[in-house]
């Protein structure tokens, strides 16, 4: 693999004169007229005035002339000479990162004695853009409310956006996995595809970059440039900051406690969340820059150091937990027990520790203005960060060993250059390096067990079953140039944009053993049978049993690691004509060709096996090389020819990359490397305790199946849509709209199936109707067809190409030259998918696709990506005051309402028989068929459904098949959605959560004056998120943070039998999101 590598690099070196995937830089373009005529060898002169950096061209024929590669922001001095003329010029001109801004003109004769001089301000509209984008300048950036000083923060007021607390972004109804995120043409989204957030170091809770360092921020959605590419939902590009000729940076701070959180405020299920205690976050940094040789080389350096620790909100026995205390320590008691009786040790503490985020962010950029046809800049940046996982939620209480720290170290390498080779040819050319190093560092060697329904939550103790051996290394090489080419009217752009990929993955699920009971009284079972020596052979105390670990006479090594190498190389051709003044069509073709370097190794009796099924797979196929096409074309019309009414759009096809983690399960799970054991309700299996002991509950099992294997359509295609955007930006009454309507088909997306299960031909009702299970209950049933074989599951990844989005926008913007500044929007968003690869694992991808037919034909329904409804909207107020204006005050308000999460409620257990427990979408009974329902008895515990249907001081030592009728009834009833559909299957993610609203402000006061003939300011600020729960504690409640959410009250028992205890079926409030929180900023900037 390292050859290939090696190989493409140079092979790449030597072929690339073209390219450019994610722009990094701005331009100026326009056409010189005189009298009406074209003006032929006019000179335009760009002077970037805090560097000095200068840019010059000629007008061509046509009286057109376009300079690339400029410095974005500004301010800019523009000036356009001709002998014989008048020298006009363009103060104040502001560049935006990845736009080209029209500065044309009509010079005056030199005769005539008026001087002409043109103070360049915003247009009124955004006259340069295509498709659906938006740029954020710093200023915009420091007067957002934030508290995480992050990318979701900072990109939330695009209307096509949606974000989660916890920073995952989506935009018009796409995955949160299918986004770019570029920080100076560097990928630094996550291209493994394990992080929420989707960028580098974010499962440990950092932001990708200081966003002290940020000098704008461009938002894609709907890019026709064919140079835009490796998304399917959207992406962002992010310029750093530069040196200029003046000493300048910052010194800052920002910080909070409990003191800065919301008290205690009323729980949707009875009760009050306390006030916090030992809350504290802070986040300082240093930025300075400035020349090393004046007009000529410049430096930035940054350093930034967070640190936030709050405590465990969800304690066993706090308000916050769903879990019943009681019962959580009658089992801590009782495995200590068992542990104690095997002689082993097991860690039987709760994970009590408050959870912390730590990171340090380092950074250095060096710009050089070689000549003025060549320039130059090399960036580094370190990205070290630690968090604690896995601490607990409202629904678990996890031991200590449960939890770990999460230790990420991204480093980032960047050398570009921008040339002007002639007149009319531009180049640009980038290299750079990501090195990425991810380790979950667990406290020791434990087995996982898990009882579940311990009230209304679970106890999970040992060592998550995901992170007994979980480290990742990626190393990312990209190599762009692009070449542009201006003839007359038209700009070509001819280009290729290549990334390389190496992986090694160390990822063994299950490695100390993992079990599974189904709830505390089937633990209790076991635990009284275990003591008294009466274990049943043929009884299924424990619910689920894994186990996997490597073949060590295979692999050699007991840790063994995947590895394997991939590339997407990309090449583009386009033509952006001015066809007029008024009217600019772009159109062209983009082609990627996604490549895995490494072939997974053979499983001959599988391949044997696969044969006589059918299946036409094995595991040793790697992906065929295939080209993807992205044919594009975007126009732009600006109907009066004065920016007030531009009508833009187009159509075009768009290739993301997809997560490499679904790549690297068919390198992980040939059946060869790694032997793994899942199997449902294991009869007479022990408990045991000693991570290596798990070799004698594995030989018992080995008649059941060892082998694991996952597999690929050969022709699988990386993730592609058809977008189609129509855009209508507009200026009436002085009022900036823009009116957007965006469109995406599928083309490509994932598919997961099982080949190890196969339909019976009959289906649930027909079977177990005569059990007092719903007979309208048509979902088909499953069987194994692998009994017998070694291979317990067989997950084949392919392509669907059902699914689609529709986004619609409204937004106003209005400026006020009295320093007040106006916005609000409105979008409705619709997103159908098949699966929204939601997991890492090909197991999970299938396994929790919640469904009511065919889990290995899933029907299209609403995605968890589906948020109907989103308002925002803001206002900020900016005013100078004092003898010599040194005074400012900013006061930004925000405001966003939105639909809540999507969310399903499926049933726990396995309805269908396809072996997954917790795929199963709840079919809705009537009363009269609640009534003829089997219900199991099951311990009472209480919980908010209960105390609703039977009062706040019922008690009872069960609750019997009535009772539970009775609280179902009461449930389906008061339930919007279920209530309209009784009789029918409650469709995956067919409602979605309350609606939620949220104000956030930012306040600053800012104290100007001169240091050595330089400006300097102190600049105090406040922010409040949720400044609603401030004044009013029912105002401001989050009930869900994610992308699609799910919930399963209701236990299937098998047989056509059911359990209800209320658990679950009350959607209750986020209790840290849910309160408003506060932080102070100082900032010292010079």
């Amino acid at each position: 693999m390292q050859k290939r590598l090696l190989f493409l690099i140079t092979l790449l070196l030597a072929m690339t004169t073209t390219v450019m995937a994610q722009v990094t830089t701005s331009g100026i373009s326009g056409k010189v007229v005189s009298q009406g005529e074209d003006v032929i060898g006019a000179t335009i002169t760009a002077t970037h005035q805090p560097s000095g950096t200068v840019y010059r061209a000629v007008t061509n024929i046509d009286g057109r002339y376009t300079i690339q590669g400029m410095r974005v922001g500004g301010p800019y001095k523009v000036t356009i000479a001709y002998i014989g003329q008048k020298t006009k010029t363009f103060d104040n001109v502001t560049l935006r990162l990845g736009e080209t801004e029209d500065l044309s003109c009509s010079l005056q004769d030199d005769t005539k004695e008026l001087q002409e001089v043109v103070v360049k301000g915003s247009a009124g509209v955004n006259a340069t853009k295509t498709g659906a984008a938006q740029s954020i300048n710093s200023k915009q950036i420091a007067d957002m409310p934030s508290i995480t000083h992050g990318i979701a923060d900072v990109a939330r007021l695009n209307p096509q956006l949606t974000t989660t607390n916890s920073g995952a972004m989506s935009f018009a109804g796409t995955s949160n996995r299918y986004n770019s995120f570029m920080i100076d043409g560097a990928a630094n989204n996550d291209v493994f595809g394990l992080s929420g957030d989707g960028t580098n170091g974010g499962r440990a809770g950092a932001q990708p970059v200081s966003m002290e360092t940020i000098e704008q921020i461009q938002v894609n959605v709907a890019p026709f440039d064919v140079r835009q590419g490796g998304f399917t939902g959207g992406a962002i590009n992010a310029i750093t900051k530069s040196g200029t000729n003046n000493f300048h940076g910052s010194v800052y701070g920002f910080g909070n406690n409990q003191n800065l959180v919301g008290s205690k405020y009323p729980l949707a299920d009875g009760g009050y969340a306390p006030k916090f205690n030992k809350q504290q976050e802070y986040n300082i940094g240093v930025t300075l820059g400035g020349p090393i040789i004046k007009d000529k080389l410049f430096f930035f350096a940054n350093y930034e150091k967070t640190n936030k620790t709050y405590p465990n909100l969800y304690s066993l026995g706090s308000e916050q937990s769903a879990v019943d205390a009681a019962k959580a320590n009658d089992i801590l008691v009782k495995i200590a027990d068992i542990a104690n009786r095997q002689g082993v040790n097991f860690p039987t503490a709760l994970s009590n520790s408050d959870i912390y985020t730590k990171s340090n962010k380092v950074g250095l950029k060096l710009d050089w203005n070689i000549n003025e046809t060549n320039k130059a800049s090399l960036r580094w940046s370190l990205v070290d960060a630690v968090q604690l996982n896995n601490a607990g939620s409202r629904t678990a209480v996890n031991g200590s060993s449960y939890a770990f720290p999460f230790e990420s170290t991204t480093n980032s390498f960047i050398a570009e250059l921008q040339s002007r080779i002639s007149p009319s040819v531009a180049n640009e050319a980038r290299a750079s390096y990501v090195r990425v190093r991810d380790n979950r560092a667990i406290s020791g060697e434990y087995p996982n067990v898990t009882i579940n329904n311990v009230g209304g939550g679970a106890v999970n103790l040992g060592i998550d079953r995901s992170s007994m051996a979980n480290r990742l290394d990626q190393d990312i090489y990209t190599l762009e140039d692009n070449l542009t080419w201006y003839k007359g009217n038209h700009t070509f752009t001819f280009g290729t944009h290549n990334e390389l990929y190496k992986f090694t993955n160390l990822f063994l699920q299950d490695l100390f053993g993992s079990y599974t009971f189904k709830n505390y009284d089937s633990f209790v079972s076991y635990y009284n049978d275990y003591v008294n020596g009466t274990i049943d052979p043929k009884k299924s105390y424990i619910n689920l049993y894994r186990y996997g670990h490597a073949n060590v006479d295979v692999t050699g090594n007991p840790r063994w690691e995947s590895s394997f190498g991939a590339a997407q190389l990309s090449f583009y051709a386009q033509d952006k004509w001015d066809a007029t003044t008024n009217f600019q069509l772009t159109y062209g073709l983009r082609m990627d060709i996604p490549i895995i370097m490494d072939t997974p190794t053979a499983n001959e009796p599988f391949a044997q096996y696969a044969e006589t099924k059918g299946w036409n797979v094995k595991t040793n196929q790697r992906l065929a090389s295939s080209p993807l096409f992205s044919p594009r074309v975007g126009f732009r019309w600006d109907i009066k020819k004065d920016r007030r009414f531009i009508l833009r759009g187009g159509a075009g096809v768009f290739t993301g990359r997809i997560p490499f983690v679904w790549i690297s399960n068919n390198y992980a799970n040939t059946g060869i490397q790694i032997s793994s054991f899942n199997v449902n309700s294991p009869t007479g299996l022990d408990l045991l305790l000693d991570p290596n002991g798990q070799e004698a509950n594995a030989n018992k099992l080995k008649a059941l199946g060892s082998q694991t294997i996952n597999v690929y359509d050969r022709n699988f295609k990386y993730a592609q849509n058809l977008r189609f955007n129509l855009g209508f930006d507009f200026n009436v009454l002085g009022i900036n709209w823009t009116a957007e309507a965006i469109y995406s088909k599928t083309l490509n997306d994932i598919l997961y199936e099982n080949l190890a299960y196969e339909q019976t031909g009959k289906t649930f009702g027909e079977v177990y109707g005569s059990a007092g299970a719903p007979v309208e209950d048509n979902r088909p049933l499953f069987s194994k067809v692998t009994a017998g074989s070694p291979y317990t599951n067989v997950y084949k990844l392919s392509n669907t190409s059902k699914g689609y989005t529709m986004n619609l926008s409204l937004k106003a913007e209005k400026h006020f030259d009295f320093g007040l500044d106006l916005m609000a929007s409105y979008t409705w968003t619709k997103a159908m998918s098949v699966n929204n690869g939601s997991s890492s694992v090909a197991e999970s991808n299938w396994r929790y696709n919640y469904t009511y037919r065919n889990p290995n034909d899933p029907e299209l329904g609403y995605s968890a990506y589906n948020i109907p409804h989103r308002i925002q909207a803001s206002a900020y107020y900016h005013i100078n005051y004092g003898a010599q204006k040194q005074w400012q005050t900013t006061v930004g308000l925000i405001y966003q309402a939105k639909s809540g999460s999507p969310y399903s409620i499926y049933y726990y257990g396995d309805v269908n028989e396809d072996g997954a427990n917790g795929n199963d979408l709840f079919f809705i009974p009537t009363d009269a068929q609640i009534d003829k329902m089997q219900f199991e008895e099951t311990n009472f515990s209480a919980n908010a459904l209960t105390k609703t249907v039977f009062g706040d001081n019922f008690t009872a030592p069960k609750l019997t098949a009535d009772m539970q009728r009775a609280m179902m009834k009461h449930w389906i009833g008061n339930d919007s959605y279920m209530k309209n559909h009784r009789g029918e299957f409650y469709k995956r993610y067919a409602d979605n959560l309350a609606f939620e609203h949220h104000f956030d402000v930012h306040f600053a006061q800012k104290y100007s004056f001169k240091v050595g003939g330089q400006i300097n300011s102190l600049e105090l600020s406040f922010d409040i998120i949720n400044a609603g729960n401030m004044l009013n504690k029912n105002w401001g409640h989050t009930y869900g943070d994610g992308f699609g959410v799910y919930y399963s009250p209701v236990n299937y028992q098998r047989n056509g039998r059911y359990q209800f205890t209320g658990g679950y079926a009350t959607r209750n409030y986020s209790d840290y999101y849910s309160r408003w929180r506060g932080q102070l900023g100082l900032r010292y900037t010079f």
